[in-house]
């Protein structure tokens, strides 16, 4: 759920672990990872772009505030080979090949579409 703050910034609320566990949750993000068409090694860059081009205040579901980690720190993999074997499909294409558990990481790119999905 985002909406608009006072200030004219976004309001966006951060997914829960259950939320990234959530198979159906997990798939849509797989799906919209894999449709972007973004070198691996340039994901770092466009995450902190897309972060600090955006005035948005992130909330927990509890309301409370998100303080956005160091993205360098998440992924802390600088070939982003992670980002390669995530968006990697099992042999019928549809699905992904193994599902992760990097909470950290899955929801910096869930963070990452419901910014942009903002600026539509």
């Amino acid at each position: 759920m985002q909406n608009w703050n006072e200030n004219d910034c976004f309001t966006v609320y951060v997914a829960t672990d259950a939320e990234l566990s959530n198979i159906v949750y997990y798939h849509n993000l797989w799906v919209a990872v894999r449709s972007v068409e973004i070198p691996r090694r340039d994901w770092l860059d466009e995450l902190s772009n897309c972060f600090r081009d955006h005035e948005v205040v992130l909330l927990s579901h509890a309301d409370e505030n998100f303080d956005l980690p160091d993205i360098d720190d998440v992924f802390d993999d600088s070939g982003m080979r992670w980002i390669s074997e995530f968006i990697r499909a099992d042999s019928s294409g549809t699905k992904p090949k193994v599902k992760s558990r990097q909470y950290g990481r899955l929801r910096l790119l869930d963070l990452y579409f419901r910014v942009q999905q903002q600026t539509i």
